[in-house]
């Protein structure tokens, strides 16, 4: 069977079978998925933390984009001061002198008897900002500001060995 048919204008167009689509491209025939995002959705279930202790947060999974975040949303787990957690979702942006800014974490910790203390995180691999695109530190010392002037005190990069928690 053929695998292409032809239309009016003379130009072919792939047939899809068991998920399998060819094209003809001059004198050569490339196959590929008849279905692209099954890669992409593999990938996006790789970087998914499963939360353990769901009391704290709204959350079944946690999507993380690196390893220092999984480790993190591990810790932030793990922790019995931790009352709850949200990684930060991209359209939560704030504006800054350098464009929008999405930091990482929003954290409430039980301290002083109290589950008062708000704390916005951004996590990083490292506290050396020469180690950082230089629109990127902007923006992080740029949030620094934006939370205190509304009373978020406690924002802060967290990088392994030194979760600033």
């Amino acid at each position: 069977m053929n695998s292409f048919q032809n239309y009016p204008s003379g130009s072919q167009r792939p047939l899809a079978s068991d998920g399998i689509a060819a094209e003809q491209s001059s004198d050569h025939q490339i196959d590929r998925l008849a279905n692209p995002g099954l890669e992409a959705h593999d990938h996006f279930l790789d970087q998914m933390y499963r939360v353990q202790n769901k009391q704290k947060t709204d959350f079944d999974y946690v999507v993380y984009d690196s390893d220092v975040e999984r480790q993190f949303a591990e810790k932030l787990d793990t922790r019995e001061d931790i009352k709850m957690f949200m990684k930060l979702p991209p359209k939560f942006k704030i504006d800054t002198p350098v464009g929008p800014y999405n930091p990482d974490w929003a954290i409430i910790k039980h301290e002083d008897g109290q589950d008062r203390i708000y704390m916005i995180r951004e996590t990083k691999n490292t506290l050396d900002d020469s180690k950082l695109r230089p629109p990127e530190v902007a923006k992080i010392k740029s949030a620094k500001r934006h939370f205190e002037a509304i009373g978020i005190t406690d924002y802060g990069r967290s990088v392994p060995g030194k979760w600033n928690l």
